[in-house]
C-alpha cells in the first residue's frame, strides 16, 4: 500500500507543484503514449551517496520484476531540499538514462521541496520495461512444441 500510496502521490505533485525545471501531463503522456508496460518507482536517500541511492530504490521495486534494461522510455522527477544541486539531479538522469535503450525518449525535472531536508527523491515512470509477470517467461517455439507434445502424446522429454 505504501508503495502505490508514493507512486500516485509522486505522480500528483509532479504535475501539480511547480519546479525548477517542471513536468506537466503533457510529458506523462508523450512518455506514455504507445509505449508498451510501464513501472513506477519511487525512492529517497539522506546519505553521502543520496543521488545514486535514490534511483536504485526506485528501480528495485520489490513487488514487480521488472527489467528496465533496453526501455523505449522515461519520466524522471527529482526532488530534494534546498541543499539539492543541480549536478545531483543530473546524476539521477544519468543513472537512469544509462540503463535504457540509447534512443529511449528520456524527459525529466527537478524540484526543491524544503519538507526533503537533506534528502532525494528520485520518482521514475519508466516505459517500454521487460516483465515476466506481465508478459509470463520468454518461451520458444521449440519449448511450446516440447509442452504439447508431452501434454498430446504423453511423452517426457530429458533435456
Amino acid at each position: 500500500d505504501e508503495i502505490l500510496t508514493n507512486a500516485v502521490k509522486g505522480i500528483t505533485e509532479l504535475i501539480t507543484k511547480p519546479g525548477l525545471i517542471n513536468l506537466d501531463f503533457a510529458d506523462i503522456r508523450t512518455v506514455m503514449t504507445g509505449s508498451g508496460v510501464a513501472m513506477i518507482g519511487v525512492g529517497e536517500s539522506d546519505t553521502e551517496n543520496r543521488a545514486t541511492e535514490a534511483v536504485e530504490k526506485a528501480i528495485s521495486n520489490p513487488l514487480l520484476d521488472v527489467d528496465i534494461a533496453g526501455a523505449t522510455g522515461a519520466l524522471i522527477n527529482v526532488s530534494g531540499g534546498p541543499d539539492m544541486t543541480l549536478d545531483e539531479a543530473k546524476k539521477v538522469v544519468e543513472a537512469v538514462s544509462s540503463k535504457l535503450d540509447a534512443k529511449a525518449n528520456v524527459i525529466w525535472g527537478a524540484q526543491l521541496s524544503p519538507d526533503l531536508q537533506n534528502t532525494i527523491r528520485a520518482m521514475l515512470v519508466v516505459t517500454g520495461v521487460k516483465s515476466p509477470q506481465i508478459f509470463g517467461p520468454k518461451r520458444t517455439f521449440a519449448s511450446k512444441k516440447k509442452e504439447e507434445m508431452s501434454r498430446d502424446l504423453g511423452i517426457e522429454f530429458v533435456d
